[in-house]
C-alpha cells in the first residue's frame, strides 16, 4: 500500500512520544554512576526510537521508490554503526581522563609533599646555617687564644731558654771553681805530704814512719775485708732469696693440697647428712627397736641399703686422710717447709749479725724476721691441726 501524508504525521506523532516517555528532553529517567554513562544510556534508548522510525519511514520510501529505500537504509547502517563507535571511544576517552585525573591528583600530592619537605629542608639548612655560623664564631674565638696561647708559650720559652743558658753559664763557671779548688787541694796536700816525707827523713822520726806504714796497710786490709763482706753478703741473699722461693711454693703446695681435701671432705659429709636426714623422715620413734614396726613398705634401711655401705665406705676412706701414709706424707711435707724456714732464718739472722751498727745494736730488720718467724709458727701450727682433723 502506497504511503500518504497521514501515516508521515502518525510516524511523527509516534516518534514525539516515544522521546517523551524515554526522558528525552527531561534527563530525569537513567540514571548511571556517571554523567556520562547518563548520556551514553540516554543516547542509546534514543537510538533505538530513531532505530524504529528508520525503519518505518525506509519502508514508506521504498513503497513509492525501492532504491530511494535501499539507500536511505544503506545511510542508516553508516549512521548506526557511526553512533555505535562513539560510545566506545567516549568511553575509552572518560577512561584516559579518569586515569590522567589520577595521575594529575598524586603528582598533585608528590608536589604538595615535596612542597612540604622542601620547606622542612629549608628550615633545617637554616637552623645549620645559624649552628654553622655560631661555630664559625666559637672557632674563630678559639683561634685567637689558642694564637694567643701560642704567643704566650713561645715567649715563655724564649724565657725558659734564656734561663737555661744562664744556668748553663754558672754552671760552668761553678764547676770551673770546683775543678781549680781540687787541683788546689790536691797540690796543698801533695806538698804537705813531701813535706812530711822531708821531715821525716831529715830527722829519722821512725815511729811516725811506722805509724804511716801501718796506716796504709790498714786501709788495704779493711778495703779487702769490706769488698770479702759485700761478696759474702751478695751470696747468703741470693741463697736467701732462693730458699725463701722455695719455701713459698712448697707451703703454697701444701695449702692448695689441704684445701682440696677439707671441700673433699665437706662435700661427702654434705651428701651423707642430706641422705641421713631423708632417712630420719621415714623414722617417727626414737626407739631403735622399733624401727622394723615402724618402717613403711618400700623405705630405705640403714641394713638393706647397699648406698648405706656405700656412705659408710666414703667416711672410712675419709678417716684415712687424717692418718695413715696421707697424713704422714702431709706432715713430712709441712716438716720439709719447716727446716727450710729455719735454715734461710738462720741464714738471715747471720747476714744481719754482720752488720751491728756504732753502738752495738742490731739493725732494725731483726725485729721484722723476728716478726716474720713468729707468723711462720703461728701458720705451722694451724696446718698441722687441719691436717690432723681436729678442727
Amino acid at each position: 500500500k502506497p504511503s500518504g501524508r497521514l501515516e508521515v504525521i502518525q510516524l511523527m506523532e509516534m516518534m514525539d512520544s516515544m522521546l517523551e516517555k524515554a526522558g528525552v528532553n527531561k534527563l530525569i529517567s537513567i540514571t548511571g554512576p556517571s554523567q556520562l554513562h547518563n548520556a551514553l544510556e540516554l543516547m542509546r534508548a534514543e537510538q533505538n526510537i530513531y532505530n524504529i522510525v528508520f525503519h518505518e519511514l525506509i519502508r514508506q520510501v521504498s513503497v513509492d521508490c525501492v532504491e530511494r529505500g535501499q539507500l536511505l537504509s544503506k545511510l542508516r547502517q553508516r549512521y548506526v554503526s557511526l553512533l555505535e563507535r562513539v560510545p566506545e571511544q567516549m568511553k575509552t576517552l572518560y577512561a584516559k581522563m579518569t586515569a590522567q585525573r589520577m595521575v594529575n591528583r598524586h603528582i598533585t600530592e608528590e608536589l604538595l609533599y615535596f612542597k612540604e619537605s622542601l620547606g622542612q629542608l629549608s628550615s633545617e639548612l637554616h637552623e645549620i646555617r645559624e649552628h654553622d655560623h655560631k661555630v664559625t664564631e666559637e672557632a674563630e674565638k678559639a683561634q685567637e687564644e689558642l694564637t694567643a696561647t701560642m704567643q704566650e708559650t713561645k715567649e715563655s720559652a724564649n724565657l725558659l731558654e734564656e734561663y737555661r743558658e744562664l744556668y748553663e753559664l754558672q754552671r760552668r763557671r761553678l764547676e770551673e771553681q770546683v775543678l781549680l779548688l781540687a787541683q788546689e787541694r790536691d797540690i796543698w796536700i801533695s806538698a804537705v805530704y813531701d813535706l812530711a816525707l822531708k821531715i821525716i827523713d831529715r830527722n829519722q822520726l821512725t815511729l811516725v814512719h811506722r805509724l804511716h806504714v801501718s796506716g796504709k796497710t790498714l786501709t788495704s786490709i779493711l778495703k779487702h775485708f769490706i769488698v770479702l763482706l759485700a761478696s759474702k753478703d751478695t751470696e747468703d741473699l741470693t741463697d736467701l732469696q732462693e730458699e725463701t722461693e722455695q719455701f713459698k711454693e712448697k707451703l703454697g703446695h701444701i695449702g692448695a693440697e689441704i684445701e682440696r681435701s677439707e671441700e673433699s671432705s665437706q662435700g661427702k659429709l654434705q651428701m651423707v647428712c642430706s641422705t641421713f636426714n631423708k632417712w630420719l623422715q621415714y623414722f617417727p620413734s626414737s626407739d631403735l627397736s622399733l624401727l622394723p614396726l615402724l618402717q613403711p613398705k618400700g623405705s630405705p634401711t640403714f641394713r638393706d641399703t647397699a648406698s648405706s655401705l656405700l656412705f659408710f665406705q666414703m667416711l672410712k676412706d675419709d678417716l684415712e686422710q687424717f692418718g695413715g701414709e696421707v697424713h704422714l706424707s702431709k706432715t713430712e711435707s709441712l716438716k720439709n717447709a719447716a727446716i727450710l724456714q729455719e735454715h734461710w732464718m738462720e741464714l738471715g739472722q747471720r747476714v744481719l749479725n754482720r752488720h751491728w751498727d756504732l753502738a752495738g745494736a742490731l739493725p732494725p730488720q731483726h725485729t721484722a724476721l723476728e716478726e716474720i718467724k713468729q707468723r711462720a709458727c703461728e701458720l705451722y701450727q694451724q696446718y698441722k691441726i687441719r691436717i690432723s682433723g681436729n678442727n
